[in-house]
């Protein structure tokens, strides 16, 4: 019986010597078929058990440096999750991947791509009590937070008497932390305002962007 390796998958098996002499010394490797002989690829018991014992020793390297590279995959993604959350092509796997790992993935915040329809602004009577009426749109082709809204107020000749930021808690029927594409909300404020204002001006910003 000689130890012989597969010279095409490195399998070590042992090939009994009369079945050698029948077929001339040509084996078929049970592992990946491949002819060969194996006399010319014979080893000796030594160097055969070393060759198994690399074989073992070099597994858990192999996990480990595949451990690593996904690893180092996932801390890229998480790193570059914003960008790529705005992209169609790579934006569902980014929410689902997020929503698993509980990454903590914010929102793009792009108040120019948000509108206001239909503006409805009256003053209730003699009260000074201004009531903002309107439907909020997300024209952006991706889920992004809703902006803040400002709201300026003008004496007769047009000159600013005040300007107030309100979240979105204050303004929005229900107030929700972002829309998606297409998404509408509607807007509900009302506040008390000088008696000298004459004018509005309504304005949506971000956070710091004012």
């Amino acid at each position: 019986m000689i130890l012989t390796q597969c010279p095409s998958c490195r399998t070590l098996f042992r090939v009994e010597g009369e079945a050698l002499e029948v077929c001339g010394g040509a084996v078929r490797c049970g592992e990946c078929g491949a002819v060969f002989q194996a006399d010319v690829y014979r080893l000796d018991e030594a160097a055969g058990e070393t060759a198994s014992s690399t074989r073992r020793r070099r597994w858990p390297f192999a996990v480990a440096a595949g451990l690593l590279a996904a690893g180092l995959a996932v801390q890229a993604l998480y790193a570059a999750r914003q960008p790529l959350a705005r992209i169609a092509m790579t934006r569902p796997v980014i929410h689902v991947v997020c929503r698993a790992l509980a990454c903590g993935l914010a929102h793009p915040a792009a108040p120019g791509r948000f509108r206001l329809l239909a503006p409805e602004v009256r003053l209730i009577g003699a009260s000074h009590v201004l009531r903002i009426r309107a439907r909020l749109e997300n024209t952006a082709d991706f889920r992004q937070t809703v902006p803040h809204l400002a709201v300026t107020l003008l004496d007769a000749r047009g000159a600013r008497i005040a300007r107030a930021g309100f979240p979105a808690s204050t303004f929005l029927h229900h107030p929700r932390p972002a829309l998606g594409p297409g998404g509408q909300a509607r807007v509900r404020l009302t506040l008390r305002i000088p008696a000298q204002a004459a004018g509005y001006k309504l304005t949506l910003f971000s956070t710091g962007k004012r």
